[in-house]
């Protein structure tokens, strides 16, 4: 039976099925449709680790056959990317429409309501944080912060109870969804003392009962499979925040991108988390930010060491070798590495031809929409403060027609934009772009001023002072 006969027969069943119609006994299925696709591919990964390209016929649909499919999380991407919980026997049918990814993503089939519920989690999150912020939540006394995020807690754990009553699913995707609810949880608590916009940081947190920190009772560092939950991620992350603060508190302030903040860091990863996976993923998003974002040679070389010597995955060690490999290009001083861009107007541009003043260089993607509009509104806002900069807005990952739709959509400055069009791998070589948050200043001939900054950083207005004074 050829691909296409059986995607057809796949695609009649699913859609005219039940969401709880017993799994299938031929194999285990991942299909579906993109509409206003932006390429011509899905991607799936599972562990960070890329496991195929999947490619879209001529009518935006696909469908991939696993094999040797392992019980779990995986992540699918076309220019945005969610997670997918797939088990053996599985014949899943996805729908999204990249306008809207996340609102509008939603599955059948054998395998959806796990999923359902996963992305009706992740949307729950979203809206809850936004109500966190307008109702300037994190700066509530600590009896009605704790009581404020474990309404938000039950309404979560009230919507699992129901979920379970009505499907009957595996006791390992039971105990995911319960580790969502949980750790979501946990990681709103561990960043509430590090966000209270206090007089005096470490007064509040000696002032805090030792009966906030009950749910501690709860948790554990060493569970691999919750490592694709971002919720766990989270917490990881906002634990070993708070921390390492604990750990000089008294001698210096918070900062998280400091070598004192990550040294402390580093060593209480290296110390409390037993499991390998867990302590790789910890071990390398923190050595990787701290690289990101310090010009500090000297620190980034003792952590980079520290580090190096500690890593339990040589994928990981790799990484982070190329990276500290590629911060060497990019120092204060040097001029920043050509690349070859593309204009609203389909000319081709380069570094060194279009930077004639003092300018910032951000980049984005659509992967991020929230991310791309608040850069360009801070970008604007930077310039109207400083006329003597211009800034460069480069997107990557997209293709020139998404580029440019949303470059119109969204209302972005057209003479500040730019799209790369060459491999990203050898961006983030060339750049040791870890991610998009990278700010870089240069002076008006390309010579960079501050190559690990950030525009949403709280210093960056001192930053830009800074360049022009010098």
């Amino acid at each position: 039976m050829s691909e296409k006969l059986l995607f057809f027969i796949l695609l009649a069943f699913l859609t005219s099925c039940a969401d709880d119609t017993p799994k299938a006994e031929s194999g285990t299925y991942l299909g579906g449709e993109v509409i206003n696709p932006v390429s011509n591919y899905v991607i799936l990964q599972k562990n960070d680790v890329f496991l195929d390209s999947i490619s879209l016929d001529q009518n935006n649909k696909f469908l991939y056959k696993l094999n040797d499919t392992q019980k779990g999380i995986y992540t699918f991407s076309h220019n945005e990317e969610q997670i997918v919980y797939i088990e053996p026997g599985d014949s899943l049918l996805l729908r999204v429409n990249t306008f809207e990814f996340d609102e509008t993503l939603t599955y059948s089939g054998f395998g959806a309501p796990e999923n359902n519920l996963l992305i009706d989690f992740f949307l729950k999150n979203e809206e809850e944080n936004d109500l966190m912020i307008q109702r300037e939540i994190y700066q509530q006394d600590p009896t009605t912060f704790s009581r404020s995020v474990l309404t938000f807690r039950n309404e979560r754990q009230e919507r699992l109870d129901e979920f379970l009553k009505k499907h009957e699913v595996s006791a390992y995707f039971e105990r995911l969804g319960q580790a969502i609810v949980d750790y979501d949880y946990f990681a709103r608590l561990e960043v509430y003392p590090m966000s209270h916009f206090g007089v005096d940081r470490v007064e509040f947190i000696k002032s805090l009962p030792n009966s906030f920190y009950d749910y501690r009772k709860e948790i554990s560092f060493n569970e691999p499979e919750f490592l694709e939950l971002y919720p766990y991620q989270r917490f990881l992350i906002n634990y070993f925040n708070q921390a390492a603060f604990k750990e000089y508190f008294t001698e210096e302030a918070y900062d998280p991108l400091s070598f004192t903040h990550n040294l402390h860091k580093l060593r209480l990863i290296q110390t409390e988390i037993k499991n390998d996976s867990v302590k790789s993923f910890l071990l390398t998003r923190t050595i990787k930010d701290y690289l990101a974002n310090s010009n500090d040679k000297k620190g980034g070389e003792t952590l980079y060491e520290m580090y190096m010597d500690h890593i339990p995955s040589k994928r990981d060690k790799k990484e982070i070798s190329d990276l500290y490999a590629a911060n060497k290009k990019i120092e204060t001083g040097k001029r920043i590495p050509d690349e070859q861009l593309l204009t609203l107007e389909k000319d081709t541009v380069t570094f060194e031809t279009t930077i004639k003043k003092p300018a910032f260089i951000f980049f984005w993607s659509n992967e991020n929409k929230n991310h791309a509009k608040r850069a360009q509104r801070l970008a604007d806002s930077y310039i109207e403060k400083f006329p003597e900069f211009t800034f460069m807005a480069i997107n990557v990952k997209d293709n020139f027609s998404s580029w440019k739709r949303s470059v119109k959509r969204y209302g972005f400055t057209p003479e500040q934009q730019y799209l790369f069009t060459g491999d990203y791998n050898r961006l983030v070589k060339d750049l040791a772009l870890s991610s998009t948050l990278k700010t870089f200043i240069v002076d008006e001939e390309g010579f960079i001023i501050n190559a690990h900054t950030n525009l949403f950083s709280t210093t960056f207005e001192n930053e830009l002072l800074s360049a022009l004074n010098n």
